[in-house]
């Protein structure tokens, strides 16, 4: 894991050496939209991968990090290949804590899983789940707590808030992954990641 600083300042920790924001990536997830859940077989599995974050990684995340991976399938390959980024990824969720666990919330479609919207997996499953050396965290940089992000992201899980098919942002009953991260630094915290230029 390696600090890094953009132009603002906001985002410091990172895996894999980033060297660009991810604001871009979140918005490159957005405008992946509708149409790329429909390439996806919704009975073809991830391939199986042994990938986990060492023991010394997992221990400096905190609550209200944002993850973002790259996943397996044709999903994946088409959100990675419209970001043409550094580093590919696909996906992206908030990390909480449980009972003394990490955990990651996100939010997923049920064309690629077995329930629609708000989900939580245990940390090392949601890395498991992605391509090795593509998991990259990123921190809020803020004088207010950062905690706050997981426990809207924890409120949301509970509300069961269902998968955003239409990619709508106007929509605040439905959410899809990067939107989940987009609204709660948007309302909480100030931060439009979507609307920030990428340093």
């Amino acid at each position: 894991m390696t600090p890094v600083k953009n132009a603002s300042g906001r985002w410091c920790l990172t895996f894999a050496g980033m060297k660009r924001g991810w604001r871009m990536g979140l918005l490159g997830l957005a405008l992946a939209g509708p149409g790329a859940w429909l390439l996806w077989p919704s009975s073809e599995p991830p391939e199986p991968v042994d990938y986990r974050l060492t023991e010394a990684e997992e221990q400096l995340l905190e609550p209200g990090d944002i993850i973002l991976r790259r996943g397996h399938g044709l999903v994946s390959d088409l959100i990675a290949s419209v970001l043409t980024e550094e580093y590919d990824v696909s996906h992206c969720g908030i990390i909480a804590e449980s009972s003394g666990d990490l955990w990651v919330i996100h939010s997923v479609s049920s064309n690629v899983s077995d329930a629609d919207g708000m989900q939580a997996h245990r940390l090392q499953d949601f890395v498991g789940q992605s391509k090795p050396g593509s998991v990259i965290v990123s921190r809020l940089r803020t004088e207010a707590d950062r905690g706050g992000i997981a426990l809207h992201a924890m409120e949301l899980l509970r509300r069961r808030v269902p998968f955003d098919h239409e990619f709508d942002l106007e929509d605040t009953t439905t959410i899809y992954c990067s939107e989940l991260v987009w609204r709660i630094l948007r309302d909480d915290y100030g931060v439009d990641v979507f609307d920030a230029p990428a340093p």
